[in-house]
């Protein structure tokens, strides 16, 4: 089946909608370096599967890798140097590629009880076990978490939904032996000379799981390479990535939808595939006008390799991963299937939950397309950077950040987080009591400069944040001219997205797009939300409210303390107009919707109209019991 150049392109295009654009997958894993670079107190963390990769999938966990502190592994006894840290040596002489023991090198007696308890005694050595050392992990997780249902799920520790993976990993400083051939091994591009120079400069992990079915299984760990993969990916073109998200898609929402395929593959083995693809193929075949053939090509590589059993692993190729992996059964049916969807094309996505509307995409970009994307982005980042600086030092946190923006995205997603945080800022003063006129006055005017900071974080909420400021301080008048001004930028800069697109400036002007919500931060203790809106009605310490709604209820308490009851009735119509309109909306998040119908309870409740308050709340606690 040949397809045009025409035909990949307008592919292309509808993959950067839905799986997201090359910006948008810059800004996605300069969330996460940005979460990696911030080292905890007294551990790294490094996030990696498809959300660190900067794919966000349906479906797609949280992977993330914290390295133990405690322990470092060596290659030999020759290499161990002076370390305060628990020295353990590998040991490969009964274990397959890819796996290890780890062997003791410290004075056992010199140990606490709690990691003699994760020792084995095998052929008069000390060996760190995986399986007690996962065991012992669990335990404490638990006594953190009491109410969080955690289990162990293969080398990580997972919540009973799967939806994130913790694993606990060991490091060595040095890279492998065991990969050595993968440095110098003949390949066409890539990975280019220097990159192979950055990776092996990251040294190795060992994730605690064993070979399955090897008789010591509970004493190996596996080899891991996820650093160095995290590299890779990000050396992808984007056409490249595209293609591994196609992969993954087609594993995820097809194949496994078949019973009996369903986990005979995973995603790790069409990661192996697109590095072996990438390295052997020149980097100019990886087009947007060339995707369809790529994937494609991809697609019969994995079909060839299932067909011999043979998949090497990616950097030590004694290991084969595809070895006893399937029956004979399992083989035919997996090979049958996937040779269907080959011949099929591209249209066997027609069946994907993420994909299935390909057909209907119109080449042009509208700002409904572009909105929903860019949205994410900026939403999943102010989130990720208020719950963040709600735990630690937001000084700390930006400075981190600072110290790493090197490229135009970079700062632009800095100073986005820089007036986002200065939104939040007066919230984290303690609160003191008694302050004479003086103090109250520049105390008012602290508080209003940080505000003022923050109104360029985007169009609409930081200026919504400033006219609660005045609201809460009583000056109505001003609150409402900046709620009318807000409205107007709401619809004027709305009309700035096709302009922003055809000037391929899109991330440099965040700070004039509307973002749809007002984050609050510290909720029941925050001074600049309207009091009507405090407990019992909210019940979160971190929510957020849809923009309009909220600036249609504001400007309609505003109106109701001037006596103005005219205006207040046509504030409330504004607000049931919009209310009812996001209801139905598939990108407002459920939880705004909730605030919304609260907010409309609370205006009727407050001029009078109790059966209708009743009404509204009655939908909003139907809706909680439905979260």
């Amino acid at each position: 089946m040949s397809y045009s150049k025409t035909e990949s392109l307008h592919f292309y295009a509808y993959l950067c909608r839905k799986i997201g654009s090359e910006e948008v997958v810059k800004a996605r894993r300069l969330l996460y370096i940005s979460k990696d670079i911030h080292k905890q107190k007294h551990y790294i963390v490094i996030t990696s599967g498809s959300k660190g990769e900067g794919l966000d999938l349906k479906g797609s966990d949280i992977d993330i890798m914290i390295i133990d502190p405690l322990y470092v592994v060596y290659q030999s006894d020759n290499d161990i140097g002076q370390d305060w840290r628990i020295a353990l040596v590998m040991d490969t002489e009964d274990t397959p590629p890819c796996f290890t023991q780890l062997q003791l090198n410290t004075n056992v007696n010199t140990l606490p009880i709690s990691l003699k308890q994760q020792l084995q005694q095998h052929r008069g050595k000390h060996l760190l076990s995986s399986e007690l050392y996962k065991s012992l992990a669990l335990h404490k997780l638990q006594d953190m978490v009491p109410k969080f249902q955690i289990n162990i799920h293969g080398p990580c520790i997972s919540d009973i939904n799967d939806t994130m993976d913790l694993a606990g990993c060991l490091k060595c400083d040095q890279w492998v032996s065991h990969a050595q051939s993968w440095i110098s091994r003949p390949r066409l591009e890539w990975p280019s000379p220097e990159l192979i120079s950055k990776i092996t400069l990251c040294g190795t992990l060992f994730v605690p799981i064993g070979n399955k079915g090897s008789l010591n299984e509970n004493l190996q760990w596996r080899i891991s390479f996820s650093v160095a993969e995290k590299v890779l990916i990000y050396s992808f073109s984007h056409t490249q990535l595209l293609c591994y998200a196609l992969l993954k898609i087609l594993l995820k929402e097809i194949v496994n939808e078949k019973e009996e395929l369903k986990d005979l593959l995973c995603s790790y083995f069409l990661k192996t595939v697109m590095f072996w693809m990438s390295e052997e193929n020149e980097t100019s075949v990886w087009r947007p006008d060339n995707i369809i053939p790529c994937f494609m090509a991809c697609l019969k590589r994995l079909i060839y390799c299932i067909e011999y059993s043979t998949l090497l692993h990616y950097f030590i190729p004694d290991n084969n991963l595809f070895y006893l992996r399937f029956n004979n059964k399992q083989k035919n049916t997996l090979i049958n299937f996937l040779k269907q969807s080959h011949q099929k094309g591209i249209q066997i996505f027609s069946s994907s939950q993420t994909l299935h509307d390909y057909r209907r995409f119109q080449c042009e970009t509208t700002r409904s397309m572009c909105e929903i994307n860019l949205y994410k982005v900026i939403g999943s980042l102010t989130q990720y950077f208020y719950a963040l600086c709600y735990k630690t030092n937001s000084s700390v946190l930006l400075y981190t950040l600072l110290s790493h923006c090197k490229s135009e995205l970079s700062r632009c997603i800095f100073k986005h987080s820089l007036t986002s945080v200065y939104q939040q800022m007066p919230c984290t003063l303690l609160n003191v009591n008694n302050l004479n006129n003086k103090q109250q006055y520049k105390l008012y005017k602290h508080e209003l400069s940080q505000l003022l900071v923050g109104v360029h974080s985007d169009a609409v909420s930081g200026w919504l944040i400033l006219a609660s400021f005045f609201y809460g301080h009583n000056n109505y008048l001003t609150s409402i001219d900046i709620i009318n001004y807000t409205l107007s930028k709401w619809a004027a800069e709305s009309s700035l997205w096709m302009i922003t697109l055809k000037q391929k400036k899109t991330l440099k002007l965040m700070s004039l797009l509307p973002f749809p919500y007002v984050v609050f931060k510290n909720f029941r203790l925050n001074l600049f939300i309207p009091t009507e809106l405090k407990p019992p009605h909210i019940f979160d310490t971190l929510i957020s409210i849809s923009s309009i709604p909220f600036a249609h209820f504001l400007r309609f308490l505003c109106c109701y303390h001037l006596h103005d009851f005219r205006t207040s009735r046509y504030c409330i119509s504004k607000l049931s107009e919009t209310v009812i309109e996001y209801s139905h909306s598939r990108e407002q998040r459920a939880i705004a919707i909730i605030y919304n119908f609260l907010l409309l309870g609370i205006a009727f409740q407050m001029l009078g109209e109790t059966e209708l308050a009743r009404t509204y709340f009655r939908i909003a606690d139907s809706m909680i019991c439905m979260v």
